[in-house]
C-alpha cells in the first residue's frame, strides 16, 4: 500500500473509532438524603458524570448538570429544577462511582435557603461493557418522566440493545407495562426515552437513526395504556 494510502486508511479509522460511543458505566444506589429515601443512578464517561435521582415518596426523576470529574474528592455536581438552573448540590466526601466503593457518604445543600442535609448511598448495580453486578437484568432510571408515570430500561450490561421499556405508575411504584420493542433500539443510558407531547397525546420515544430502528408509543386514553404505533 502507497504511503497515501496508508495515510487515507489510518485517518478513516480514526473517523471510525472517533464516531463509536466511549466506554460508559452505570451506577445504581439507594440511599437517604436527610431522612428520604433516594434511589440515585449515575454515568460516568470520559471523567464526565452525569446522573438522575428521585425520592422514593415521590417517584419524580431529577436530573443533575453533568460534571467532570477531576478529582476524587469533595465532587460536587448540581441539582436541576424544571427549567434547567441549579438549586441544589450533592458533594461527594470520595466521589468513586465503582464497585470499588459500595458506600458513598456526603451532604445536599439547597443554594437558596442554604441548609445542608447528609447523603448516604449504598450501591444495588453496576452495569460496565463487561456485565452486570450482581448478575442479571436491572432497570435503568430514565430522566425523563410524565406526571403519572416514570420509565425503566432493563439492562444486562451497559449500552446493551434496548428490548422493552417499563412503565412505572408514580403513585403504586408498581409496574403498569412492560413494552416490548418490535426491534432492539440503540441504548442511550438515562436518555434512551424522551417524552414528547403530540396533539395532546402522550408519546414515548426512542431515536431513530442509520443504525438504530427506534420506537413510538403513544398514550390511549379509552384503554388507559401505551400503544405501539410503528406496528
Amino acid at each position: 500500500m502507497r504511503a497515501s494510502g496508508w495515510a487515507a486508511w489510518i485517518a478513516g479509522l480514526a473517523l471510525m473509532c472517533a464516531a463509536l460511543p466511549a466506554p460508559a458505566a452505570h451506577a445504581v444506589y439507594a440511599g437517604r438524603i436527610g431522612g428520604s429515601d433516594i434511589t440515585f443512578v449515575i454515568e460516568s464517561r470520559n471523567a464526565v458524570q452525569r446522573a438522575v435521582y428521585f425520592y422514593d415518596r415521590y417517584r419524580t426523576p431529577i436530573r443533575l448538570k453533568p460534571a467532570f470529574l477531576h478529582q476524587s474528592r469533595d465532587f460536587g455536581i448540581d441539582e436541576l429544577d424544571a427549567a434547567g438552573m441549579p438549586v441544589a448540590r450533592l458533594r461527594f466526601d470520595v466521589a468513586s462511582f465503582h464497585r470499588s466503593a459500595p458506600r458513598l457518604t456526603g451532604t445536599w445543600t439547597d443554594y437558596r435557603s442554604g441548609r445542608s442535609l447528609p447523603l448516604v448511598l449504598e450501591l444495588v448495580a453496576y452495569l460496565d461493557s463487561d456485565g452486570a453486578w450482581p448478575a442479571g437484568r436491572h432497570p435503568l432510571l430514565q430522566a425523563a418522566s410524565t406526571e403519572r408515570f416514570y420509565f425503566r430500561v432493563p439492562m444486562a450490561r451497559d449500552h446493551a440493545a434496548v428490548e422493552a421499556i417499563e412503565v412505572v405508575d408514580k403513585a403504586t411504584g408498581r409496574a403498569r407495562q412492560t413494552l416490548a420493542l418490535p426491534q432492539p433500539g440503540c441504548n442511550r443510558g438515562m436518555e434512551t426515552v424522551q417524552v414528547v407531547l403530540e396533539r395532546g397525546l402522550t408519546q414515548l420515544r426512542m431515536e431513530q437513526t442509520a443504525h438504530c430502528p427506534g420506537a413510538l408509543f403513544e398514550w390511549d386514553p379509552a384503554a388507559e395504556r401505551f400503544e405501539d404505533r410503528l406496528r
